[in-house]
This record gives structure tokens, C-alpha cells and sequence, in this order.
């Protein structure tokens, strides 16, 4: 039996490399762009470089899940970061944007298989409120990474730009943990149930979990991608205060995510949903009236507590509504559906900025996901009518 405090350690620092990590370069596209200027549509492409993850881990991701669930989470976990550190770091070493783009769309698929295993473990190795404390564990531990790299490449961009992409070379820490740390879990090796009985046992209600993770990173993923753009018409913001600015979303994050646990005792899933949709739509409110730096912190940090709950919310739910021989499948399912709204995220905000303008983009935004929230409520009672009767 491996060490448990290592084995969750190392689960956590594997899950810090995952939902930001497209993020953390961020604070840096304002400069690619500027680098690649004689290149037609470099801002468009520049923007890329945070979706172009996305597409690969969406499109990726189902496959990963069914192949741990073939071959084994650990194996799976390895290859992934290996490819993760190559690819990861390949903005450092290319000297050209298409380049770059490529390495970006190869990143993706270690994003995919490092994301799906780490939460697949979390319901192989525990169970549980022990679970629940991990997952908001793990949501706090993917935020906190979030802090810390994304800060990290605002300050590593106002010396090189290039810099920040050495970030991704953490990768290599995790890769030397993995097999002193984590073990295959037993159930992974003994299932044997046939493909007709995984379909009957998963019920329905587990699209709307996927459908609340597309919502959710649609929402606040305008932030990596509009706000080093929104902030550079403020005076006085430079890279270092864009990575404060955007490492201020996964500060708030984590908070919430340590007190996940305790909100769960209290609500039930969808509850959840709807109680982490109404900081997100204030946040988003408030960073479309910002006029100083200050307040756009504000606005963000608000978002993040939103954000917060609602990640460890969808993974738990999924975790709990699967059994564990099609559990790889279905996680692999909702990392598809929460990289596909970072994919699609500035290719629906964008139209709109074009008709509103940057400002109001915002407050529509707020709008919208405090419209949803009473969507949400009226799926809750209808839930609960379905369950009573």
C-alpha cells in the first residue's frame, strides 16, 4: 500500500496542472500579439492559444476515459504528462506562431488524460464524505495552482513572454511522484460487465451535469481571454498586474472550494448550481462597470467564489451518479463538455462585444447567468416532484 498522504498529495499537485492551465499564459498574449504583429488576424490567433487546448481536450477526452478504463488510470497518467511537458513548454523553444499553435493543440491532449485520471482516482481511492472533502480539496488545489502560476507568468512576461511558458515544466515534479505515490486501484482491474449494463445504469440526469460544466466554463473563461485585453485600456496595467488581476479568480476559487464540503451537508446538487451562478452573474456585473483596477479585483474575485462551488460540484456528481467500471467514460465525458465552453467561450462572447461593445458584454453576461438560475430552480422542483411521486 503507497503512503496516503503522498498519494493525495501528488493527486492534488496532478490536478493543479489542468483546468487553468491553458490560462497561464494569458497574461502574455498582449505582447505574442505584438511579436507576431506582421502575421494577418494575430489577435484572433493569439486568443488561440488559450482555446486551441480546449478543442484537442474536448475532442480527446471520451477516448482517454474509455482507454483507463481498458488499460489503467497510471499508465494513462504518465504518458499524459510527459506529453504535457514537451508540449507545454514548446512556446519557450519555437520561434514561430504556427508553431507554437501546433505545440499548443498537442498540449491539449495531455490536459485531457492528466484532468480525467486525477478526478477518476478521487472516486477509485476514496469514498464518501471523505470524497467530498477531497474534491473541494481538489478544487481548492486547482484554483491555488491557478494563483500560483498564472501570477508567476504575469511577472515572468514583463521579462520575456517566452518565460511563462517554462511554467508548464512543474509537469516534470509530478512525473517522479506518480510511481512512488500512486497504485492502480484494484476495482479498475477486476470489473467485468458488459456494455449494455454500463448504458442502463448511468441515469439521465447526468447530461444536465455536463451541460452545467459547458455553462460554467463558458462563463468564466471570458475572463483569461477578454480581461488582459479589457485591463490594457486602464492606465498603468501591466503584465504583472494582469497575472494579479487574473490570479485573483482562482484566489476567490479556492476559498469557496475549502468550504464546498460544508455547503454540501447543507444543498443538493443542483442547489449548488444555482447558489454558484448568482456570484458569477454579480462578478461579471461589476467588471463591466469598472473604471479602475481596483474594481475589476472586485468583480473577479466574486466570480471566482461562484466558480469555486461549481467545479467540484459537476465532478462530484458525476463521481456519484456512475458506477466505477464506466466511471473513466463519463469523466472523460464532462472534461469534453468543460473544454468545450473554454473552446466556445470567446467564439460566443465575441459577436456580442462586436454588438454591445466590451462594457455591456459583461453586464449581458450577468444577465444571462441570473436568468439561469431560476431555470435552475424550476429543474430542482421538478427533480424533487419526479423523486416524491
Amino acid at each position: 500500500m503507497k503512503n496516503t498522504k503522498l498519494l493525495e498529495i501528488t493527486l492534488l499537485l496532478a490536478s493543479m496542472l489542468t483546468i487553468l492551465a491553458n490560462a497561464i499564459i494569458a497574461p502574455s498574449l498582449p505582447l505574442i500579439s505584438e511579436t507576431f504583429k506582421s502575421i494577418g488576424n494575430v489577435e484572433i490567433l493569439t486568443k488561440m492559444m488559450l482555446t486551441l487546448p480546449a478543442l484537442t481536450i474536448a475532442i480527446v477526452a471520451p477516448l482517454a476515459g474509455r482507454l483507463l478504463d481498458k488499460v489503467g488510470r497510471i499508465k494513462v497518467l504518465n504518458a499524459s504528462l510527459l506529453i504535457y511537458l514537451l508540449a507545454g513548454t514548446s512556446g519557450f523553444w519555437l520561434s514561430d506562431l504556427w508553431g507554437i499553435l501546433v505545440g499548443r493543440f498537442i498540449f491539449g491532449l495531455g490536459v485531457a488524460g492528466i484532468m480525467t485520471v486525477s478526478t477518476t482516482l478521487v472516486g477509485d481511492y476514496f469514498t464518501g464524505a471523505k470524497r467530498e472533502h477531497f474534491m473541494g480539496l481538489q478544487g481548492a488545489f486547482v484554483a491555488l495552482g491557478g494563483l500560483l502560476f498564472i501570477t508567476t507568468a504575469g511577472v515572468l512576461t514583463d521579462i520575456n513572454w517566452r518565460y511563462a511558458f517554462l511554467i508548464y515544466a512543474f509537469s516534470a515534479i509530478v512525473m517522479v511522484m506518480v510511481p512512488l505515490a500512486l497504485h492502480e486501484p484494484k476495482s479498475n482491474m477486476e470489473r467485468s460487465v458488459s456494455s449494455a449494463e454500463d448504458s442502463d445504469a448511468v441515469p439521465p440526469i447526468v447530461w444536465l451535469a455536463f451541460i452545467s460544466a459547458f455553462i460554467t466554463t463558458v462563463s468564466f473563461y471570458v475572463i483569461p481571454v477578454q480581461l488582459p485585453f479589457f485591463l490594457q485600456r486602464l492606465e498603468g496595467v501591466n503584465g504583472n498586474k494582469v497575472g494579479l488581476a487574473l490570479g485573483s479568480l482562482p484566489f476567490a476559487q479556492a476559498i469557496a472550494s475549502f468550504f464546498y464540503k460544508r455547503v454540501k451537508m447543507k444543498l443538493d446538487f443542483i442547489s449548488i448550481y444555482i447558489l454558484g451562478f448568482i456570484p458569477m452573474a454579480i462578478g461579471f456585473c461589476i467588471i463591466g462597470f469598472s473604471v479602475l483596477y481596483w474594481q475589476v479585483i472586485l468583480g473577479v474575485m466574486t466570480c471566482g467564489l461562484g466558480v469555486g462551488l461549481l467545479i467540484p460540484n459537476g465532478n462530484l456528481w458525476v463521481i456519484s451518479l456512475v458506477p466505477v467500471h464506466v466511471r473513466g467514460k463519463y469523466i472523460g465525458m464532462l472534461t469534453t463538455a468543460t473544454f468545450l465552453g473554454m473552446f466556445f467561450s470567446p467564439m460566443i462572447i465575441q459577436p456580442v462585444q462586436k454588438l454591445v461593445g466590451m462594457n455591456t458584454s459583461f453586464y449581458v453576461l450577468g444577465i444571462a447567468l441570473a436568468s439561469l438560475t431560476v431555470l435552475y430552480f424550476v429543474i430542482r422542483r421538478q427533480t424533487l416532484r419526479i423523486a416524491i411521486n
